[in-house]
């Protein structure tokens, strides 16, 4: 596609690392766009006046003419003009300003990349539904999408004969049919469907909410008793039998001994789920909370990678990059990254007791890593308590 047929994607942000990660990571076979960026909304107000553009994305607090100013000034300018808003501190009054100057969506800092170019490829094509497969997603993806956006809508599911629907209200999934399942059990049964067709659409109401269990830990419930499944399959092939079936969702080994487990291993520990915040990015593959000490405190390791051994190396690594800062005098240090032919380590200090580890791919989003880090690095120190 010739770069003057493509659809015109104006980003606005007075942050450095999020229009160079967006301007870099967006486009690719499945969205090719034109990027235009600005670093203020003064800025973004001039090329508009000049440029026809087809999506803002655009952050709530910048200097001057803040996100939501922005949005009232080029809705009123171009009314077809669709706009995402962004933010790295939500809440509820900001997000109704935005709904209600007719904002498209509302999606949090950080956020994964796949899902932003889903968000983008539907804001780019509204009034056409996403009927049949999508290309290069799964329905985990697309879950993911409704959540970051916060949308109210409906997904409806079929594969292998069967069919299921979710119900979201604010991103949140609030009710879920399976055949003569609903609630959590037809959830997990739909999770499992290989495959399949997606149809997303607006009911007329919302059904009576049956699921109030947050949407990542569905997801990481959803995986761990499709990994059981798989586990039991094979017992069964060589010969075995599957056990604890009974009283879990059908045709998902474990039932109650895997949510219980669940519960133990990862619903309650609030750290581990926040060290998935990291692994949940595109290429990232471990992430580690070390004391200075070296000793591993928590992890979150999706290769199976020897967690107590980094801990151990990576401790020598962030002291000494600690006392180089030190020697020439630059402050303490708020984050080191070593790059490797495979890909870079991140160390960035938590609290005074602490220090947090990254390891990624060569093509990891190093921006949308930065991001999370300055974001959660508080919350992860109140909750180890370093």
């Amino acid at each position: 596609m010739e770069t003057a047929d493509r659809k015109k994607v104006l980003i606005v942000d007075d942050e450095e690392d999020m229009i160079w990660s967006l301007q870099k990571n967006l486009p690719n076979d499945n969205l090719q766009v034109a990027i235009l960026t600005a670093s203020s909304g003064n800025e973004a107000l001039a090329i508009l006046q000049k440029t026809e553009v087809d999506l803002i994305i655009t952050d709530i607090k910048m200097p001057g003419i803040s996100g939501i100013d922005l949005l009232i000034a080029a809705r009123k300018a171009c009314p077809g003009i669709a706009v995402i808003v962004m933010t790295a501190y939500p809440s509820a009054e900001s997000k109704n300003e935005v709904m209600e100057n007719g904002g498209l969506c509302f999606i949090e800092k950080p956020f994964d990349i796949n899902q932003m170019r889903c968000t983008i490829r539907q804001a780019l094509h509204q009034g056409s539904s996403f009927e049949g497969k999508v290309s290069g997603l799964q329905l985990t993806d697309i879950i993911q999408v409704n959540r970051l956006s916060q949308a109210s809508t409906a997904l409806r599911i079929r594969a292998d004969g069967a069919e299921g629907t979710l119900y979201f209200s604010e991103g949140s999934i609030v009710h879920a049919t399976c055949g003569d399942l609903e609630g959590e059990e037809a959830f997990y049964r739909i999770i499992n469907f290989k495959g399949g067709q997606i149809e997303a659409f607006f009911p007329p109401t919302l059904p009576e909410t049956t699921i109030d269990t947050p949407v990542d830990v569905l997801l990481l419930k959803g995986t761990m008793m499709a990994d059981e499944q798989e586990q039991a399959d094979r017992h069964q092939a060589d010969g075995g039998t599957a056990d604890g079936t009974g009283g879990g969702p059908p045709g998902v080994a474990g039932g109650p001994a895997a949510m219980d487990f669940f519960a133990k291993e990862y619903g309650m520990d609030e750290l581990k789920q926040l060290l998935t915040e990291f692994t949940g990015i595109s290429g990232v593959n471990t992430a580690c909370l070390v004391g200075r000490d070296g000793f591993l405190l928590e992890s979150i390791a999706l290769s199976g990678v020897d967690t107590e051994m980094i801990g151990a190396i990576a401790s020598s690594g962030f002291g000494a990059s600690e006392a180089m800062g030190n020697q020439l005098q630059k402050g303490g240090m708020s984050m080191t990254m070593v790059e490797y032919e495979n890909g870079p380590v991140m160390l960035s200090p938590v609290g005074s007791e602490a220090f947090l580890v990254i390891i990624a791919d060569k093509d990891a989003n190093l921006g949308m890593i930065r991001l999370k880090i300055k974001k959660h690095v508080r919350e992860i120190e109140e909750k180890a308590g370093v």
